[in-house]
Protein backbone atom coordinates (compact mmCIF):
# COMPACT_ATOMS: atom_id res chain seq x y z
CA UNK A 1 0.00 0.00 0.00
CA UNK A 2 2.74 2.54 0.70
CA UNK A 3 4.05 2.17 -2.96
CA UNK A 4 0.56 3.10 -4.13
CA UNK A 5 0.31 5.84 -1.77
CA UNK A 6 4.34 7.29 -3.30
CA UNK A 7 2.49 7.07 -7.18
CA UNK A 8 -0.30 9.10 -5.96
CA UNK A 9 1.86 11.57 -4.85
CA UNK A 10 4.06 11.44 -7.88
CA UNK A 11 1.35 11.48 -10.14
CA UNK A 12 -0.20 14.73 -8.34
CA UNK A 13 3.31 16.82 -8.39
CA UNK A 14 3.46 16.28 -12.12
CA UNK A 15 -0.32 16.91 -13.04
CA UNK A 16 0.59 20.68 -10.93
CA UNK A 17 3.65 20.98 -13.45
CA UNK A 18 2.16 20.35 -16.28
CA UNK A 19 -1.50 22.73 -14.85
CA UNK A 20 0.55 25.52 -13.11
CA UNK A 21 1.15 28.51 -14.94
CA UNK A 22 3.70 29.42 -13.20
CA UNK A 23 6.34 26.66 -15.03
CA UNK A 24 7.07 27.10 -19.06
CA UNK A 25 8.16 23.99 -21.17
CA UNK A 26 8.73 23.51 -24.08
CA UNK A 27 5.90 21.50 -26.12
CA UNK A 28 8.59 18.45 -25.95
CA UNK A 29 9.25 18.97 -22.32
CA UNK A 30 4.86 18.85 -21.67
CA UNK A 31 4.81 15.48 -24.14
CA UNK A 32 7.10 13.88 -22.17
CA UNK A 33 5.26 14.70 -18.76
CA UNK A 34 2.17 13.41 -20.30
CA UNK A 35 4.15 10.24 -20.83
CA UNK A 36 5.39 10.03 -17.67
CA UNK A 37 1.75 10.99 -15.94
CA UNK A 38 -0.14 8.08 -18.19
CA UNK A 39 2.45 5.58 -16.65
CA UNK A 40 2.05 6.75 -13.19
CA UNK A 41 -1.89 6.60 -13.54
CA UNK A 42 -1.07 3.16 -14.83
CA UNK A 43 0.76 1.95 -11.88
CA UNK A 44 -1.42 3.46 -9.54
CA UNK A 45 -4.43 2.11 -10.76
CA UNK A 46 -2.84 -1.41 -10.14
CA UNK A 47 -3.67 -1.97 -7.08
CA UNK A 48 -2.10 -4.89 -5.01
CA UNK A 49 -2.30 -6.98 -8.47
CA UNK A 50 1.09 -5.79 -9.93
CA UNK A 51 2.22 -7.11 -12.84
CA UNK A 52 5.72 -8.94 -13.07
CA UNK A 53 7.03 -6.08 -15.78
CA UNK A 54 6.71 -3.60 -12.80
CA UNK A 55 10.16 -3.15 -12.01
CA UNK A 56 10.38 -2.93 -15.93
CA UNK A 57 8.10 -0.14 -16.40
CA UNK A 58 9.47 1.49 -13.13
CA UNK A 59 12.95 2.12 -14.69
CA UNK A 60 12.14 3.07 -17.61
CA UNK A 61 9.38 5.79 -15.99
CA UNK A 62 12.92 6.91 -14.26
CA UNK A 63 14.61 7.09 -17.34
CA UNK A 64 12.05 9.25 -18.77
CA UNK A 65 12.24 11.60 -15.46
CA UNK A 66 16.41 11.62 -15.63
CA UNK A 67 15.47 12.41 -19.39
CA UNK A 68 13.28 15.51 -18.61
CA UNK A 69 15.69 16.59 -16.36
CA UNK A 70 18.44 16.36 -18.68
CA UNK A 71 20.32 13.63 -17.70
CA UNK A 72 21.06 11.65 -20.80
CA UNK A 73 23.74 9.71 -19.51
CA UNK A 74 23.50 7.69 -16.36
CA UNK A 75 27.18 8.08 -15.63
CA UNK A 76 27.07 11.89 -14.73
CA UNK A 77 25.09 10.66 -11.49
CA UNK A 78 28.03 8.96 -10.41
Amino acid sequence: MKSFNHFEDLKRKVETLLSEDRYSFSDEDKALLRIILAELEDLSNQGNGIPPDTLLRIISLLLRFLSFFGVDDIDKLF
